[in-house]
């Protein structure tokens, strides 16, 4: 898809388009603008830097490789040879931590978040609910396999309005996917889930899905955006019952939020089935509230079948307040 770009410093026939770059490695090896001239008579345009978003979402500024002036003939157009300014990043290398256990090290910065990372209180029988949630790029700038993630979820259900605060269910979510962007504000992605309640031959439950999942973003001014996110899966091997009648096939997310500022996110599951879920979350940075804390307020709250996978068959409504690290 082409990018176009209208240059404040051009002839107003004159239209300039750039074909966004793959990668800024891509954009160091050269890309091809065109300067179309829409007018009636030939002109002449001074070529200038201009701001592209490349095909992996990564936005730069590419300069001409000749800035003298050109001239573009009435109805037609000039090819143009532009190069990024920024140069490829240079190899990732290993984080390094010192600690009271001795140096830690890791590529860390190829973590992201996945799924929130969050604890939440309820009162009575809703008890509380804590998750963990993190991908790791485990081939990070390696060209084709950038897109790999690898992703570990566990959500935790605990009662504690029991006296010995046991913990009475546990999700355990792996998952392989390869992610990518295809648009700028368009991320899809295809890979294989795993969720289980942990447990062995006597009262295990355990689905594998393959998936396919895309998020599309459209931002609304001064830092807000909504998002669109459908999900859809199928069901491999056995072992998981009937859950397949409680989850459905597909679910659908969306989300309206301002980055340092209110989002609400909710997702239904199985939208158009008997059984459905859906699930609301309200997060607000508390360092808008005061000081540098790098958590969120986060609300939450679920009704529908299947929060917890041991309880898939039961239907609950449930309702928790508390602090997240990611939304």
């Amino acid at each position: 898809m082409l990018f176009l770009a209208l240059l404040a410093a051009a002839p107003p026939q004159i239209r300039i388009v750039a074909e966004p770059p793959a990668s800024i490695a891509a954009a160091s090896e050269g890309v091809t603008v065109f300067a179309l001239n829409e007018g009636d008579a030939a002109t002449d345009t001074v070529p200038v830097p201009i701001d592209v978003v490349a095909a992996d979402g990564t936005s730069l500024r590419i300069m001409p490789e000749n800035d003298a002036a050109v001239s573009v003939p009435a109805g037609g157009f000039r090819r143009l040879r532009y190069r990024t300014v920024t140069a490829p990043p240079p190899p990732a290398r290993e984080t390094v931590v010192a600690t009271a256990d001795g140096t830690v090290s890791g590529f860390l910065d190829r973590f992201e978040p996945h799924e929130p990372i969050y604890g939440v209180f309820g009162f009575g029988s809703d008890g509380a609910k804590l998750q963990f949630s993190l991908a790791v790029r485990p081939f990070d700038g390696a060209g084709v396999l950038d897109g790999v993630r690898v992703a570990w979820t566990q959500t935790m259900f605990w009662a504690i309005d029991q006296s010995s605060g046991p913990f009475r269910s546990t999700n355990y979510s792996p998952e392989v996917y390869y992610q990518r962007s295809i648009a700028p504000r368009l991320v899809a992605a295809g890979g294989y889930a795993h969720d289980s309640n942990g447990r062995g031959d006597v009262g295990s439950i355990d689905v594998n899905r393959l998936y396919l999942a895309a998020s599309y973003a459209l931002p609304l001014g001064d830092d807000w955006q909504v998002e669109v996110a459908p999900k859809l899966w199928s069901y491999v091997g056995t072992g998981y019952r009937d859950l397949d009648r409680y989850w459905g096939n597909w679910s659908l997310g969306a989300a309206i939020g301002q980055r340092d500022g209110l989002k609400l996110a909710a997702r239904l599951r199985n939208p158009l089935g008997v059984r459905r879920a859906g699930e609301a979350q309200l997060s607000y940075p508390l360092a808008r509230i005061g000081g540098g804390t790098a958590l969120y307020l986060f609300g939450q709250a679920f009704s529908g079948y299947g929060e917890a996978i041991d309880d898939y068959r039961l239907r609950t409504t449930t309702a928790r307040i508390g602090v997240s690290f990611t939304r």
